[in-house]
């Protein structure tokens, strides 16, 4: 009796410390990462305004550069010039001409003319000052672009007056919807390619590069900013098979720097890969099992900005 005694209580101390061996904390060493967005020029052009320099805070929605955009502003008025001549024409057809209505196209077509008169003179004006270097490529492209408005806007009048003249069929009519709808199109596009001229932050964070100043020419693609939400660093550990299948999303953990050991960051397991690596070529043995590891990532707290990107750190896991 005194021997099974012994042998029980032997028994359920090895019971004991397989449970305690089953809530041991993970430990594990790996480098403080931060995720870092790198905002890019969406339209070509010369930059012409940098609002923030590196270390700024940023929200989400700040304006972090601009690009030149006064062609694509004249794009727009374009545009709705076009929207708003194309609804006319598509009203005018729906509800038939009035001598009211042919007043009016009549005078529409005789203030176009004198418009695109107008417009012709300075443009001839700026053509010949452009050839003297004497204005810029910008003001020549603004004579241009109002001189071709203008024309635009003469031949939409004359032919509104046309219409004004003339029988508005079935099919004419849904020709001028059609065109209302195209001149729609065309303003939303060129409003959404003004919009991206005006490059703005995807996240709150820190500013971590400025990569042009103004007058630099951007590309379509060119890093312009690189933004970081430091608030919150990550960290990949790499844990044994063994230890895995305790680990679970969702687990607390402490990470340690080398150089502030007496102050730990609280941090969170959010992803375990479902794959391993360094893999043996070969794994026959247990032991050869065991030497399996597999990628976990922690999300960790940042509050006072101590974390930075590559310092090395420990990682406890606490399981359940």
């Amino acid at each position: 009796m005194k021997r099974l005694a012994v042998f029980l209580a032997f028994g359920f101390f090895l019971v004991g410390c397989g449970s305690n061996s089953n809530n041991k904390p993970v430990t594990a060493t790996g480098t403080v990462e931060a995720t870092e967005s790198s905002i890019a020029a969406q339209v070509p052009g010369s930059v012409v305004k940098m609002n923030f320099e590196e270390g700024a805070l940023v929200k989400a929605g700040d304006t972090l550069a601009e690009t030149d955009h006064e062609s694509l502003v004249e794009q727009v008025n374009q545009a709705r010039a076009a929207l708003v001549m194309a609804q006319q024409q598509y009203d005018l057809l729906v509800k038939g001409a009035r001598s009211e209505d042919l007043k009016v196209g009549e005078e529409g077509v005789k203030q176009a003319h004198a418009n695109y008169n107008l417009a012709q003179l300075a443009f001839d004006r700026t053509r010949k000052l452009y050839a003297d270097h004497s204005v810029s490529q910008s003001q020549m492209d603004a004579a241009n672009a109002q001189y071709e408005v203008a024309g635009a806007q003469l031949k939409s009048a004359q032919e509104t007056l046309t219409k004004l003249r003339q029988y508005a069929r079935p099919e004419e009519i849904r020709a001028a919807a059609a065109q209302v709808q195209k001149a729609q199109a065309g303003l939303d596009g060129a409003r959404i390619v003004l919009e991206h001229s005006y490059l703005t932050s995807p996240i709150t964070g820190t500013v971590l590069e400025k990569l042009l100043e103004v007058g630099d020419f951007a590309a379509v693609g060119t890093p312009v900013y690189t933004v970081s939400d430091l608030r919150t660093m990550k960290m990949t550990v790499y844990v044994s098979e063994t230890d895995l299948a305790r680990v679970r999303l969702g687990d607390a953990a402490k990470v340690y720097l080398d150089g502030m050991p007496d102050h730990p960051f609280d941090g969170k397991v959010i992803y375990i890969s479902p794959t391993a690596e360094f893999t043996p070529k070969n794994v026959e043995t247990k032991q050869d099992r065991i030497k399996l590891v597999f990628a976990v990532k922690l999300a960790i707290a940042n509050p006072d900005g101590y974390l930075k990107a590559g310092l090395p750190a420990d990682a406890t896991i606490y399981t359940k």
